[in-house]
């Protein structure tokens, strides 16, 4: 049966003054332990050392697990191999029960996927889809979900099981794309908080949030929403003061609701991130084909003094796809794709995989039969490339039979048919039968 999966996890690597944010952590514990929710820590060796007792116990009592913090890395690459099994040792010395199959924070690095593989980790937690040298990360280009990272491209999804990349958090779909700002319409509550789209009890926005995505569990196998807060951003002492007490409290609050929201829905799983990223490699050879519909939700003005210089909705409703060889995403209406992320492009940080041309399809006939439909296009390709194609509509009465050249194709009920193809240069013709059910 598809699933939601929630999983929650902290960066909760700081240290100064032979402290660590154990506030912060214990702030965290006190929202998402009485919810049954475990709390994967992102720690360094010293903060694993400070706070051992603690997330033994917190391990012990509701399944917390720890992951492996990785700042940049230097010298050559057997040093940074060196340096990430010895900094890992550092930590399980610390806490020996933890797996720490999980990496966080590094992924920049060109070396990172076979670095990471070398090392025995299964995942590596930190992606941030469509982000653009926020906090210093430049993502754009890859899936917004989990993916298997190309050795050589750590962006690319890979078409072979390997490490697994994890999003830093989830963000919302459409208006993240749309917008055009990564770091708004998140679920991270400082973003949606500094953006005044959610505040205190008023967490509406954070619901519509949750329903897209138990709505995509429909078309998927599985689906995973990761939500993240920074243990030191939940405390306010002489070590950290990102925010006030005030600040604190409302995100307090705002977690819990959330948390409270998402849980009393049906088909919902939580699973600390390592069990998660199990899962996800066990469950899976290679990157999987994702599909997302997404809905607009409304919501107040963000911010400007947030959002300067961010576009505004709303926007339509918007289909987003991926697997290994192409993201892609459409809006209502339109057959052709309004981006391709063709992942055969090298990355660069001004297409960022994109296809700056998108060839438009030709109807050539949509013949419907007494119970059998036949739709013929052709697309005219300067080259080759992916494609897919939606057509907006009820399909529900049918199911795909012949389709010469179809890749992946998908019939999502009362909304549209997912076709996907790769183009050849020149003409491309393609003919798909609908069998009645």
């Amino acid at each position: 049966m598809s699933e939601l999966i929630y999983t929650f996890a902290s960066l909760a690597a700081r240290t100064a003054q032979g402290q660590t944010c154990l506030d912060g952590m214990r702030a965290l514990a006190a929202i998402l332990h009485p919810r049954g929710v475990p709390i994967t820590w992102i720690v360094s060796p010293e903060s694993a050392d400070i706070a051992k007792e603690t997330l033994t116990e917190w391990h012990l009592a509701h399944g917390d697990e720890a992951a492996v913090e990785l700042p940049a890395l230097e010298g050559t690459y057997s040093e940074k191999k060196d340096y990430i099994e010895a900094r890992r040792e550092r930590v399980r010395a610390a806490v020996p029960w933890a797996e720490l199959s999980v990496a966080g924070g590094v992924h920049c690095d060109p070396d990172i996927v076979t670095l990471l593989e070398q090392t025995g980790f299964e995942g590596i937690w930190g992606f941030c889809w469509e982000q653009i040298e926020v906090d210093d990360i430049t993502d754009r280009g890859c899936p917004w979900g989990f993916y298997f990272m190309h050795p050589e491209d750590r962006l690319c999804p890979a078409a072979q099981r390997s490490v697994a990349a994890v999003p830093w958090l989830s963000h919302d779909l459409l208006k993240t794309y749309h917008c055009g700002l990564a770091p708004v319409y998140t679920n991270d509550p400082n973003d949606v908080a500094r953006a005044g789209i959610c505040s205190w009890e008023d967490t509406a926005y954070w619901d519509a949030f949750a329903d897209n995505y138990h709505r995509n569990t429909r078309y998927n196998e599985s689906v995973f929403l990761l939500q993240h807060q920074e243990a030191h951003e939940m405390e306010c002492n002489a070590r950290n003061h990102c925010y006030t007490p005030e600040d604190i409290q409302e995100a307090g609050i705002m977690l819990g609701r959330h948390v409270d929201y998402l849980l009393r829905k049906p088909g919902v799983r939580v699973m600390s991130l390592p069990d998660a990223v199990r899962q996800y490699r066990s469950s899976h050879s290679k990157t999987p084909a994702s599909y997302m519909l997404w809905e607009d939700a409304p919501v107040r003005r963000p911010n400007p003094d947030y959002t300067w210089n961010t576009g505004v909705g709303p926007w339509p409703k918007t289909f987003l796809y991926y697997d290994c060889g192409a993201q892609m995403v459409f809006v209502d209406g339109q057959v052709q794709p309004v981006c391709i992320r063709n992942y055969a492009n090298p990355w660069n940080n001004e297409d960022f995989y994109r296809e700056r041309s998108v060839p438009r399809p030709r109807l050539v006939r949509n013949t419907q039969f007494t119970w059998r439909r036949e739709i013929e296009f052709t697309i005219e390709s300067p080259k080759a490339m992916p494609y897919g194609l939606a057509l907006w509509g009820d399909y529900s009465l049918y199911q795909i039979g012949d389709a010469p050249g179809l890749l992946e194709g998908k019939i999502l009920p009362r909304e549209l048919l997912f076709l996907r193809y790769d183009l050849q240069p020149g003409e491309n013709r393609f003919l798909v039968s609908l069998e009645g059910k």
